[in-house]
């Protein structure tokens, strides 16, 4: 009795999970540690870390958390301490065990109706602040986006708009198509007033992939669908101001490069990181340094750069874990997406799904920290975590049917 309690407890615990990311901080640090202690609780510890040690991707995961915490060996004794609150950052990922082994198959699609209503809530604020119904005393700096940083908004109402978008294609009911339908809309409009490009240019991608994945893969359906995206960039650079305009600043930026502008700074990050890196191609300068070194450089090569000095990281995933660790932490980062590339899923939703998060996250790790980030890591932690679960699921059924066929 006292098992199934604690079961239900923890597949209500982790829809709260799934609701809280998108809208408070301080609601997904009270849940994160909750949904953990609740998994011990629950029992048969045994067989949960059995099925943790087969899935690859925590091996992988466990590879990228060891070569960080080996490379404060290397770390100037003084940025030990950073150091290791940099690799402690991944306590934001303990959540995924427990979705993983005791999330029921029920609650999955549960789960991320969870998550798309947070971002509903997300949104409803969005559009308060942006018609000014609601004071926001940041709007001009960060847009209309008082939950997150405007950059990571964006990505999250990409990502969102991509997962609503699969479901208006798939839904037969005509009342559930409408409800799916003013639900992109709205998130597809809230997505283009705000001033996050990255979600942005991530829309037309994530689309492109929910299109050619619903429809099977011809030289049809491939044409319609590129079409169908040039010609929704060409009405939402029409119609939004807004969108144009980041465009605009955006092709200006890259033809006219300034270093105290945002892409400016990230191609500063780039360049700083590329020099860091050809001097320690292997082993990198420790999880401690990297943030050191770079003021090292900046300081010594580029002292006008002072926005590029300012940044607490390098906007570019790949480039932040190459810096640390080297080419050992590069690879290991690159494993995981591999590792979840293979994870293998039957239903439609799910699989789309998969390479929409897969896409989500190597995509803009060329522009921000999605792995190392609070927000991010726990949208990481919530639907690997969903895939695993669907995966087990899958996997003991098909055990089931054979086992019964015999």
């Amino acid at each position: 009795m006292r098992s199934m309690t604690s079961t239900s407890l923890l597949n209500y615990l982790i829809i709260a999970y799934a609701f809280s990311i998108p809208v408070s901080l301080d609601l997904l640090r009270i849940f994160g540690p909750f949904i953990f202690i609740i998994w011990l609780v629950e029992g048969g510890l045994k067989e949960k870390f059995i099925e943790i040690k087969k899935e690859p991707v925590f091996k992988a995961i466990g590879l990228l958390i060891l070569i960080l915490l080996l490379s404060l060996f290397w770390t100037e004794p003084q940025n030990l301490k950073f150091g290791f609150k940099y690799v402690t950052r991944f306590w934001y990922l303990l959540p995924m065990f427990a979705i993983f082994t005791s999330l029921k198959k029920t609650y999955i699609p549960y789960t991320i109706t969870a998550f798309l209503a947070g971002m509903s809530v997300s949104v409803i604020a969005s559009y308060l602040v942006y018609f000014h119904l609601v004071p926001f005393e940041n709007f001009r700096a960060e847009g209309a986006s008082p939950f997150m940083h405007h950059t990571l908004y964006s990505i999250f109402l990409a990502f969102s708009i991509a997962l609503l978008f699969q479901k208006l294609l798939a839904v037969q009911k005509k009342s559930h198509i409408l409800v799916y339908a003013i639900l992109t809309l709205l998130f597809t409009l809230n997505l283009f007033i705000n001033i996050g490009r990255a979600g942005q240019l991530l829309f037309f991608i994530l689309g492109l992939i929910v299109l050619i994945n619903r429809y099977k893969i011809t030289v049809k359906t491939v044409g319609l669908s590129m079409l169908g995206i040039i010609l929704s960039f060409y009405l939402i650079f029409t119609l939004s101001q807004n969108f144009r305009q980041k465009m605009e600043l955006t092709y200006h930026n890259l033809t006219h490069v300034s270093y105290s502008t945002s892409l400016g700074a990230r191609i500063g990050l780039n360049i700083v990181a590329k020099e860091i890196i050809s001097k320690h191609p292997l082993l990198g300068v420790g999880a401690g340094d990297y943030l050191t070194e770079k003021s090292k450089i900046v300081d010594a090569e580029y002292p006008d750069r002072v926005y590029v000095r300012y940044l607490v990281h390098y906007h570019n995933q790949y480039a932040e874990f190459a810096v640390i660790a080297g080419i050992f932490g590069l690879f290991a980062y690159l494993l995981i997406w591999v590792q979840i590339g293979r994870i293998k899923i039957k239903d439609t939703y799910l699989r789309t799904s998969k390479y929409l998060f897969i896409m989500t996250f190597m995509t803009t790790s060329l522009i921000d920290a999605m792995f190392h980030l609070n927000r991010p890591l726990s949208l990481f932690a919530l639907f690997l975590g969903l895939l695993l679960a669907q995966s087990r699921h899958e996997r003991f059924r098909s055990s089931d049917q054979s086992n019964a066929s015999n």
